[in-house]
């Protein structure tokens, strides 16, 4: 393996770590087949590729390894006719981009699901539209302040707590 290879193995390897994917020798070998192809390819010549490296490859470990790369956006895979597909490692700068998509929406769940919760428990309520006012509740507590924000761009309402004026 010659230098540049086994450093862009490395990051690739860190890259998939990062995204939560278990690396095992049959894995490692399907990246190193992803890193010496030339162009895209069918899972076939990547499992003959990737046993050239780890011969206890097997194909249902090339699907799957491939799908939950296209999953996490590492891969990009390309329809072909007759049902087959060509799989490409995704250029890094893509893949950093997806990853921050992914996360932001990851977070707005989360957020949504507070809310959700906090309607749950009588503290917020769920709006028919954001208001479009843009201006911040009264409240000198500026961290309620900007969860009141975040609760209008999601489409709630916190409720004022029981016992008090908002």
């Amino acid at each position: 393996m010659n230098p540049d290879t086994s450093d862009a193995l490395t990051r690739w390897q860190q890259r998939c770590k990062a995204y939560g994917l278990a690396l095992t020798a049959s894995r490692n070998a399907i990246l190193h087949a992803l890193l010496d192809q030339a162009s895209a390819q069918d899972a076939v010549p990547l499992l003959q590729a990737a046993q050239a490296h780890h011969a206890p490859t097997s194909i249902g470990t090339v699907y799957r390894f491939l799908r939950e790369m296209e999953q996490r956006g590492l891969v990009d895979a390309y329809a072909q006719t007759h049902g087959h597909t060509r799989w490409q490692l995704r250029d890094e700068t893509l893949s950093a981009a997806a990853q921050t998509a992914g996360e932001i929406r990851q977070m707005v769940a989360q957020v949504q699901h507070f809310l959700h919760t906090l309607e749950q428990m009588g503290l917020a309520e769920a709006t028919a539209a954001r208001a479009s006012s843009g201006t911040l509740p009264p409240s000198s507590d500026r961290t309620l302040a900007v969860l009141h924000e975040i609760a209008g761009h999601l489409g709630y309402r916190l409720l004022p707590q029981r016992g008090t004026t908002a």
